[in-house]
Order: structure tokens, then sequence, then C-alpha cells
């Protein structure tokens, strides 16, 4: 670890610059999904039933949204999970962070395009492969800090870091597993993501009992 390394982590300086660019980028990503939504437009003298039958035309794009927008909601309370038990940071992590925010920064990109052909297989396998790759870059930070507990708060048991390991590893292997499942119906796989936030649950349930500090 560089000297300016240590001096920003001992301030806490380096830390707090990566979790405000990570908030900030999350902030974006949230913020350019709801500008997919359009407003239909109607003729003069349009009824309610016309503006309703207009707007239940756009449900695939509100469902985009909603789903895109849970998925971005997952991945900041992991984020937040992951830096609760980090202390420290160097140029490493830093990195890795900032290529899972890479991923995170072009969920809008790829909501468009699930948006637009959601029914095409190449659209979920796309969509997936951002989410995969987010998630694997998020768990490769925490693996990174908690090895030999060089930045994470070294009083925290084994058990707790496991589970966090674990938890980190449920999104990916969901997404995985949601390309294989477009090959036969690209709908289903899509619903599919849905599950794994029970999974998550059970996950962190599990951590917060294995929790204790030395």
């Amino acid at each position: 670890m560089t000297e300016e390394d240590e001096s920003s982590g001992r301030s806490g300086y380096g830390l707090d610059r990566v979790l405000a660019i990570s908030d900030g980028v999350f902030a974006f990503a949230i913020t350019l999904l709801v500008l997919d939504l359009v407003v239909p437009v109607l003729s003069p003298g349009a009824s309610s039933a016309d503006l309703w039958q207009a707007l239940s035309k756009e449900w695939v794009s509100f469902l985009s949204y909603i789903t895109s927008f849970l998925i971005a909601g997952l991945w900041w309370n992991a984020h937040n999970r992951n830096f609760r038990y980090i202390r420290n940071c160097d140029s490493t992590l830093r990195w890795l962070n900032l290529l899972f925010l890479l991923w995170i920064a072009l969920l809008p990109f790829f909501t468009k395009i699930l948006d637009q052909y959601h029914t095409l297989q190449i659209a979920v396998v796309l969509y997936a492969t951002d989410q995969t790759a987010a998630g694997v870059f998020m768990g490769l930070s925490f693996w990174y800090a908690s090895r030999n507990r060089h930045l994470i708060d070294k009083n925290l048991n084994g058990s707790a870091i496991r589970s966090r390991l674990l938890a980190n590893a449920v999104a990916p292997i969901f997404f995985i597993i949601s390309m294989g499942i477009s090959f036969i119906d690209p709908t289903i796989a899509t619903y599919f993501w849905f599950a794994m936030f029970p999974v998550l649950a059970l996950t962190h349930s599990m951590e917060r009992k294995s929790e204790k500090w030395n």
C-alpha cells in the first residue's frame, strides 16, 4: 500500500470518496431509468378512457422500469452492506469499485434494450450479462477487502465474512441461470430474476445471525 493510500485510509477521506462516487452513480442511473417512460400524446378532446388505454400499452416500459429500479436498489443495498465492514481502501479496491460502477452506469442502456426488444433472447442475455458483470466486480471488491482482513474490521468473525461472500454470489448466479432460461423463453427468464429477492432476504437473515465481533 502506498503512503498516499495509508494516509487516505487513516483520515477516512479515501473511503468517503469511494462511497460518494458510488452513491452518485446510483442516483444518476436511477434518474436515467425514469426518463425512458413516455407520456402518451393524445388528440384534442381525448377522454380519460383514451388516456388509460394509451398508458396500458406502455406496461412493458413500466415493468422494465420497476425491474431495473428494484435491481439497482438490490445492488445499492448490497454495496452498503459490503462497505459496512470495510474500514480502509487502497488503489486496487478503488479500481474494483469503479469497474462495478461501470456496469451500474450502463443499466439504463440495457434497460432500454430490454424494454424495446423484451421478446428477443439476445436482449435478455445482454441485460443479464451487464448485471452478472456488476455482481462479479462487487463480489471481487469484498473478497479483496476481506482477504487476510487487510481492509475490513479485524474484529469481524469469519462466519459473517463467509455469509457476506455468499450473499454477493446470489445475484450473479441467478442472472447466469436466466441466460440459459432465455434460450427457452425470454419472458420467463426476466420473471426468474424476481426469484432472487426472497433468496437474498434469506442470506441477509443468515448474515445477521452470524455477525459477531471478536
